[in-house]
């Protein structure tokens, strides 16, 4: 119990760290973070990742994530979904199989699925050994320019940017929803209106309390308000998606 009760606490007190020490994590270690990633469910291990290690390609990664952080970072892992390998497999075992159709986007979803477990458990086990984490989604935004950086053939797609390394700060626990929010009970309930916007009010005064958005990104507004702007339709954003959803379709990637 006591092993469990550790895991535990290691899982409840995990943060995303934005701050890291200057460091080298060993090979071996890395091997074994990726390795604990292997050992999460999986259907066909539909997922890669790649070491970026290359200074130009770590700093050209910083720009198009807008986060100098990365840097800092021991090592930079783009996690992707790969439906490349998969569908080499499954060549081997028939000419016609699901992959040569456009029509059965469940292996896209499987894929991106057991690469998020993939990833969950590198997270969890950088962790147990004592390193901090963050992952970033500016690499799905931007996987145009990604892939052509990391020369990623058609059916890899980068899904998010992990970065590992030696922890230089202590964050404070963020906030999540309620756990009668999420958690439902034989079947789904709605959320009201004051539940919606009693946690976005709760969660926005944490993240202003804590000056998130200054130290992080150094702009001083409302978390709130900084969120409504990720998050609004604009004719800039939705010109943004429809570049992107035409890429991941000519890569093979269509739900």
């Amino acid at each position: 119990m006591s092993v469990a009760r550790s895991l535990l606490n290691i899982i409840y007190n995990r943060r995303t760290i934005r701050k890291f020490r200057p460091a080298e994590i060993p090979e071996e270690i890395l091997n074994m973070i990726v390795e604990a990633g292997q050992r999460a469910p999986s259907y066909y291990q539909a997922y890669s990742f790649i070491l970026v290690s290359d200074k130009e390609k770590r700093k050209a990664l910083e720009d198009i994530c807008e986060a100098n952080y990365i840097s800092n970072a021991s090592a930079i892992i783009v996690i992707c979904s790969d439906l490349n390998r998969v569908s080499k497999m499954f060549s081997y075992l028939t000419s016609n199989h699901i992959l040569t159709s456009d029509e059965y986007p469940i292996e896209t979803i499987h894929s991106i699925f057991e690469t998020g477990l993939a990833t969950q458990n590198m997270i969890i086990a950088a962790e147990v050994l004592g390193f901090g984490t963050a992952l970033l989604r500016c690499v799905l935004s931007e996987a145009e320019r990604v892939a052509a950086l990391l020369e990623l053939p058609k059916g890899v797609i980068p899904i998010a940017l992990l970065c590992i390394g030696e922890k230089d700060e202590i964050p404070p626990k963020r906030p999540r929803w309620p756990l009668h929010i999420v958690f439902h009970k034989n079947k789904y309930r709605e959320p009201n209106p004051y539940e919606i916007a009693n946690y976005v009010e709760e969660s926005s005064e944490m993240y202003d309390r804590e000056g998130y958005l200054i130290k992080y990104k150094g702009i001083s507004i409302r978390y709130k308000d900084y969120l409504a702007m990720q998050v609004e339709r604009t004719k800039n954003m939705e010109k943004n998606y429809e570049r992107l959803s035409k890429f991941l379709r000519k890569a093979g990637f269509k739900i």
